[in-house]
């Protein structure tokens, strides 16, 4: 008696000696495997035609596609080529849907190897140049004389291009007088009184009288005892001048 052929197996079920090698594969071809997919993966993402809304400067928007194999930096130089734009004032912010941080890329990185949406062309604010300061330029300043409680004197550095209520404060406080009492005289002789609204400089005058009305209460004798003070010195220089001459 005549036996039947055994029957195929079904085509969609993998033979025993497939399964048993599929089975018995090593880690080194299932890696191999898993590599190719993922190069694949990649050249279809690289390959295709990528679609994106640009942003110009000023806000309007232009829809553009792109090959994906082109490069970030690449694209910038088409866009601003296209928009007549200068590449080197502008730069490129990458978007994707639904995400509101910017994507980070390198120049060289491929357009299909990111989920570009919209593209911002952006002019860049131009860093201000660190300017150095100016040299500052010493303030101008004079040698005032100021006599005071009649027979004292000091001496103030000042500006002679301010008004005399300015350096008031440093007169009293190298004089040890009250600004509340003092008034300033251009001499001990006459007693003018000096317009403290105006500077050293439009006076014309080096020197001057610091009179304390608190602990000189006797303006007149304030005045007098000064310009005979300032007598005794000129008659005294006098002196000497005439004996050294003499000798």
């Amino acid at each position: 008696r005549r036996m039947k052929a055994r029957a195929p197996p079904p085509p969609n079920q993998p033979s025993a000696a497939s399964r048993i090698h599929s089975e018995h594969k090593s880690p080194a071809e299932t890696s191999v495997i898993s590599d190719q997919n993922l190069v694949s993966m990649k050249e279809n993402m690289i390959n295709r035609l990528v679609d994106f809304t640009v942003i110009l400067p000023g806000g309007v928007e232009q829809k553009s596609t792109v090959q994906g194999s082109k490069a970030v930096m690449d694209l910038l130089v088409d866009l601003c080529s296209q928009y007549r734009l200068n590449p080197s004032q502008h730069s490129l912010e990458l978007k994707s849907s639904g995400a509101q941080q910017p994507l980070s890329y390198k120049p060289n990185t491929l357009i299909g190897a990111l989920d570009v949406q919209m593209v911002l062309l952006k002019e860049k604010v131009p860093e201000e140049k660190t300017k150095r300061p100016l040299p500052r330029v010493p303030e101008k300043s004079v040698r005032l004389v100021v006599n005071y409680l009649k027979t004292q004197k000091a001496v103030v550095r000042v500006s002679p291009e301010v008004p005399l209520h300015s350096i008031i404060p440093a007169i009293c406080e190298k004089c040890e007088v009250s600004q509340e009492h003092v008034v300033l005289l251009r001499d001990g002789i006459t007693g003018e009184e000096l317009e403290l609204t105006k500077s050293l400089e439009e006076l014309g005058i080096k020197e001057l009288y610091a009179w304390d009305r608190k602990r000189e209460p006797n303006r007149k004798a304030s005045v007098s005892n000064d310009a005979i003070e300032k007598e005794k010195t000129r008659l005294l220089g006098l002196f000497k001048a005439d004996r050294r001459s003499s000798k």
